[in-house]
């Protein structure tokens, strides 16, 4: 009797995403996603998966949703926010949380830091930041956006009305920072491993911490303060049509990497460890209109999928304007800030408050317009009634009836009959 043969696939596409050009990604994931994975699963799994590398995120060709839609990719190495779109989007899997080093301190997580220059005298305290440049970082990043977004405005600041102007610097995490230290901008935010391990030295000597609290993530507290609760690190999601058995072996073939190892030199990456909960994230998310869930109607219809914004989309159409406010129309805001004599760097998206107060309009209950109209409409009739017809018809009205129709006969003689204009 013939053996069946088996129909699930043994090569699998890894995508992945780091701040950079395609080729800078490949030069560090690609050691770690194809490398040590197909050496791991030769070794322990007899080489029944092999893997491919290929970098995503990075250009709009590279979207990783399109190849998901296309079934060109069964997992994915990102940041947490983009984790969260593809599972709620697709319904993938997080497998895999990374762990990296900080200063020489191993950790899981991390948080966004809110700061500004300590010679800024001006600015010692979030509530100060109205009408201030505020700087922010990667569209869909909880710890370069969201997080710092939601802070600030439980401190009474919305970065859409209340600050003067608001610079996206997406990836340039460089950049950003240097702004702050330049003075081209007051305040910024940023996600907490690379600031501490990129800038340990200015935040000691320059820069201010707002609203600084040591968190705990998972039972396990973060080495430095950080002005929001954290997040999980970067970590890997699989498609649901991954058989079991191969995302589990991907998880411990991540979880036995270790620090010393080449590919994890490379990646800059301690190691891996099970996924952590994403519910701040989504909250994150869903606070900024970045994530939308599929409405009554289109789960009646059978479309449970929700929607996230591109990061290659138009950052207008992600604005939320608070309560009593409208965004006004895409050329105002897009001439806003050089209207206010405030510069935009270039290659950046800037807003210099979009939002405006929405103007007050009385509605009046549809039962007083309708009284109204039968009372007006009560009082013509009458008045026409006894301009028609003589008075002495009606002997006990006659003396109320000449005195109304002296005080209404110029009105309703340009009413009844209009003369020539």
């Amino acid at each position: 009797m013939a053996c069946p043969v088996s129909t699930e696939k043994s090569h699998y596409v890894v995508g992945g995403w780091l701040p950079g050009t395609g080729d800078q990604i490949t030069a560090k994931l690609k050691l770690l996603f194809e490398g040590y994975l197909n050496s791991y699963f030769m070794s322990h799994f007899n080489g029944s998966a092999t893997f491919e590398f290929i970098p995503v995120d990075y250009d709009e060709a590279s979207y990783a949703n399109h190849k998901i839609k296309t079934k060109e990719l069964d997992f994915l190495y990102t940041l947490a926010g983009r984790m969260v779109c593809v599972q709620a989007e697709f319904g993938w899997i997080p497998v895999a949380t990374e762990r990296v080093d900080v200063l020489g301190l191993e950790t899981g997580a991390q948080g966004t830091v809110v700061f500004s220059l300590k010679s800024n005298t001006r600015i010692r305290n979030i509530s100060d930041m109205k009408n201030s440049m505020v700087g922010v970082g990667y569209l869909l990043s909880s710890n370069a956006y969201h997080f710092g977004y939601k802070l600030l405005r439980e401190h009474g600041v919305n970065i859409f009305i209340d600050v003067s102007k608001l610079v996206f610097y997406e990836t340039d995490y460089a950049d950003l920072l240097g702004d702050v230290v330049k003075e081209k901008i007051d305040v910024g935010m940023l996600p907490s491993s690379w600031l501490f391990e990129n800038a340990g030295e200015l935040l000691e000597s320059e820069l201010l911490v707002h609203s600084p609290r040591v968190y705990e993530y998972e039972g396990e507290t973060f080495p430095f303060p950080t002005s929001t609760p954290l997040t999980p690190q970067y970590g890997v999601s699989a498609s649901l049509e991954v058989p079991w058995r191969v995302k589990l072996q991907v998880a411990r073939a991540l979880a036995n990497l270790t620090r010393d190892h080449p590919a994890a030199a490379a990646a800059d990456i301690a190691t891996f460890t099970a996924p952590g909960h994403f519910d701040g994230v989504r909250e994150g998310l869903e606070s900024l209109g970045l994530l939308r869930m599929p409405s009554l109607e289109s789960w009646e219809e059978g479309d449970v999928h929700a929607t996230c914004h591109s990061p290659f989309a138009d950052v207008i159409d992600t604005i939320q304007c608070p309560a009593g406010h409208v965004l006004q129309d895409a050329r105002t805001v897009a001439h806003r800030c050089v209207d206010n004599r405030l510069e935009c760097p270039a290659g950046r998206v800037c807003f210099c408050r979009p939002c405006q107060k929405d103007l007050e309009v009385r509605v009046f209950p549809a039962r007083v317009v309708l009284s109204l109209a039968l009372t007006i409409f009560s009082l013509t009739l009458l008045l026409s009634f006894c301009w028609v017809f003589p008075l002495e018809t009606f002997p006990y009205a006659a003396a109320f009836g000449r005195r109304l129709q002296r005080r209404a006969a110029p009105v309703l003689t340009r009413i009844i009959r209009p003369g020539p204009r």
